[in-house]
């Protein structure tokens, strides 16, 4: 057997048992400041830390337009702070992924007053979050040290910036 092999297997065996190899720290997190105010207005949402590798989403926001599928959202994780390559990136439509059979999103939508899946578009109106939490279960099992900016946004179909934020973050 190829002894890389055999030390992944090792590695991953151990953070099966002992839980994930690293740290998470949250660094920032910030609104993106072009955010159109006729699709959103910024309330109080904002993450703490509630112990090792585990984060929690409190706060509101109003939706000031209802938001569809005609809204994308996409994401991309950069390591090296920011300035280097891309390392993964996604896109949806709003409806699409507000109705994907994801524990993440189903729990979010369990922790606010949000409508139920299968419910879009997103009716315009004031939202609250209270306490869903990303915990270590959630994240990989191996990730690489280094300093991360995760940017996430959402468009309207005008082009408008409708929602956006990049949290920059530490993986020791």
């Amino acid at each position: 057997m190829d002894p890389n092999f055999t030390i992944l297997l090792f590695c991953l065996t151990i953070a099966s048992v002992c839980g994930n190899m690293y740290e998470v720290s949250i660094d920032s997190f910030e609104p993106d400041a072009d955010i159109d105010a006729s699709y959103l207005t910024m309330g109080t949402l904002r993450v703490t830390r509630k112990k090792r590798n585990s984060f929690s989403l409190s706060g509101d926001f109003e939706a000031n337009q209802n938001w569809g599928n005609e809204n994308v959202g996409t994401f991309e994780v950069r390591g090296k702070d920011g300035s280097g390559p891309v390392l993964l990136s996604g896109k949806h439509h709003f409806c699409d992924f507000y109705n994907l059979d994801m524990e993440m999103v189903k729990a979010v939508i369990a922790a606010s007053n949000m409508p139920p899946q299968g419910t879009c578009p997103l009716p315009k109106g004031k939202y609250a979050i209270d306490g869903f939490e990303i915990q270590e279960k959630d994240l990989p099992v191996v990730v690489m040290k280094d300093k991360y900016v995760v940017s996430a946004r959402m468009m309207s179909p005008d082009g408008k910036l409708v929602v956006g934020y990049k949290v920059r973050l530490t993986v020791s």
